[in-house]
């Protein structure tokens, strides 16, 4: 075996970037990843990669104008106007005013989530609520694609236009409900609602709740002979019947009826029940023929002739009208009335 041959079976590793320039682009210099050792193809000072970050392709930023014999007159392009010269498609390409290398800068309503030399350009929106209130809906204007925050329903701007802070509406004047209406959300929007509280009733709408005192609606639904009041815990409504009513039905449902045709009032048997004409409280009056032996409010009716023989004369014994039950008093067989019919005197 010759020498040459010997050399040929002899495997040699070369290094390759020699073999030759790695593949890269005549103008792209070609080195190694320091961590893979992958091979890195960089475009030289004065051309940019006009392909991709695994296929580059380097394009002068110094390109023939016009050609004259054997003159070649130059003209400097803006790399920024190539490719953005590199940056983000959201981001704004200018340059460092001292080295007048490539700066890129995200545009309005974009942060950068990168680096300074890999600036990656992200909605503002998507990085922690674009630092509006958590409260807040992060969106942009239409104009400017500026952030903007807006407080989401059922919460109300308690700061300024740049610096929104979002409240709870209802512990803003009570979510502009009525005094006397409780303030609370939708569970589905978290729109406010307002709803009259105990002993109110809505006499607006649903949209535009105006609480009146209920008792003044209809009597608060009582019955015609009941007064409406509020429970003093709760201010829920409470029908209580009148003087001279009483109630027949429940606590919950309240029947107010004459109390003179229920059980005669309460009063006695032989009493008639009747109403004060200026209270209307039950008045129990003995009927004729008898007579009360108790008191005014506890009236006891007994016949008039036993206490005592009805008032008549002592000689002329005590009876009752047929008709009207009145007392009726009558001379004995040997006495005369001297006085009258009204006033009996047995001589």
């Amino acid at each position: 075996m010759s020498y040459l041959t010997y050399i040929l079976d002899i495997d040699v590793i070369l290094d390759t970037c020699t073999a030759p320039n790695g593949g890269c682009d005549p103008n792209a210099p070609c080195t190694h990843d320091q961590s893979t050792n992958a091979v890195v193809c960089t475009c030289k000072t004065g051309y940019i990669n006009t392909g991709s970050a695994t296929s580059v392709v380097c394009q002068g930023t110094m390109i023939p104008c016009r050609t004259f014999t054997m003159l070649s007159l130059f003209r400097f392009l803006d790399i920024c106007t190539i490719n953005n010269g590199g940056c983000n498609p959201t981001a704004v390409c200018t340059h460092d005013q001292s080295s007048n290398g490539v700066v890129c800068n995200c545009k309005t309503g974009y942060t950068n989530t990168g680096s300074a030399t890999n600036v990656v350009c992200t909605d503002t929106c998507t990085i922690n609520n674009g630092a509006c209130d958590p409260n807040a809906g992060c969106t942009h204007d239409s104009s400017t694609n500026a952030v903007v925050c807006t407080c989401k329903t059922g919460y109300t701007n308690t700061g300024s236009a740049s610096s929104v802070v979002c409240t709870d509406t209802c512990t803003i004047n009570n979510g502009a409900c009525d005094p006397n209406a409780a303030c609370t959300h939708d569970s589905s929007t978290n729109a406010v609602v307002c709803t009259c509280k105990t002993g109110y009733t809505n006499s607006g709408s649903a949209t535009r709740v105006v609480c009146t005192d209920t008792c003044s609606i209809n009597n608060g639904a009582c019955d015609p002979n009941a007064a409406c009041t509020h429970d003093s815990s709760t201010h829920a409504v409470v029908c209580t019947c009148k003087t001279g009513y009483t109630n027949t039905g429940t606590d919950g449902s309240v029947v107010c009826h004459d109390t003179c045709t229920i059980n005669n009032g309460e009063c006695d048997p032989s009493a008639v029940c009747t109403h004060d004409t200026m209270t209307n409280a039950v008045l129990c009056k003995c009927k004729s023929g008898f007579t009360n032996t108790g008191t005014a409010g506890n009236v006891v009716c007994q016949d008039t002739c036993t206490a005592p023989n009805g008032g008549c004369d002592p000689n002329a014994p005590c009876t009752h009208d047929p008709s009207t039950n009145e007392v009726v008093c009558t001379c004995r067989t040997g006495y005369t009335n001297t006085g009258s019919a009204t006033s009996v005197v047995c001589k």
